[in-house]
């Protein structure tokens, strides 16, 4: 995605892509390389895409963090899927400052030749694009590194978990909302309502954070870490699950290169 080359022509950016090989069936959808961190502490991180269109290689990614406007649900601590969520208020009962802006892309060039980050009004950052190249539809891995800053979540909460839905655009090919294919675009993304849905196979990453109850020691490279036990009158606790809604999905999903949307296609 340079300024001056449409998204479609990335696609013919350099081959010269840093990739891992493996197989197809590790990584069947694209999710985190770690979905699990401990409150607190910063971690340097991966998007794996497992695959491409069909035959068609990837030509860039999409990624968005919730916001502070995202949809805050409930359960308690380790109920099953036959267990129904409830609202849970909003992200900032949870969790410590903004409730936005703790994801950001680590710069790489290794898989795919342009990338930028997502802002939203605040300034904060809300995900970011990556584009030009062709990582093969089989039998690689592209790891697409960013870093979360250290989570906090509130000590006078009951959350034992905060898990971040993060939802994931493969592009294979460019297409605008109304030609989407299962040709031109792996769309990982929960379904709230936007243009840009998964479905009940193609699921959103996540990311869940969890409460650092007993606290780490400093060691000669890291700083020690103040546990945060769970109040007294919060049982076992519960998890928190953070969606971004169709609003920011809409908003936030499309690439954007210096004010010019380059995919999806208008």
């Amino acid at each position: 995605m340079l300024s001056s080359t449409p998204f479609k022509k990335l696609a013919l950016c350099s081959m010269t892509t840093a990739i891992l090989a493996a197989s197809q069936s590790g990584f069947a959808h694209t999710r985190l390389e770690t979905s699990t961190i401990l409150e607190g502490t910063r971690v340097y991180n991966n998007i794996v895409i497992g695959h491409g269109c069909g035959e068609a290689p990837v030509m860039g990614t999409s990624v968005v963090f919730p916001d502070s406007t995202a949809t805050v649900t409930s359960k308690p601590t380790g109920s099953g899927s036959s267990v129904a969520a409830t609202p849970a208020g909003a992200v900032t009962d949870w969790l410590e400052g903004a409730g936005e802006g703790y994801a950001k892309k680590v710069y790489s060039k290794e898989v795919f030749s342009a990338e930028g980050q997502k802002t939203n009004a605040l300034g904060n950052t809300v995900g970011f694009w990556t584009g030009g190249g062709a990582l093969p539809a089989h039998n690689y891995v592209g790891l697409i590194p960013f870093k979360t800053d250290a989570i906090k979540i509130k000590p006078a909460s009951c959350a034992k978990t905060v898990t971040f839905v993060v939802p994931v655009a493969d592009v294979c090919k460019l297409a605008p909302i109304s030609g989407f294919s299962d040709e031109n675009v792996n769309i990982w993304s929960p379904m709230v309502g936007s243009d840009f849905d998964g479905t009940a196979e193609h699921t959103p990453a996540t990311l869940k954070v969890v409460r650092n109850i007993e606290g780490n020691a400093a060691t000669p490279t890291t700083a020690a870490v103040a546990a945060n036990p769970l109040p007294a009158d919060c049982g076992a606790g519960v998890d928190i699950t953070i969606t971004p809604t169709a609003e920011q999905l809409n908003r936030d999903m499309p690439a954007i290169e210096n004010g010019v949307q380059v995919w999806p296609a208008e």
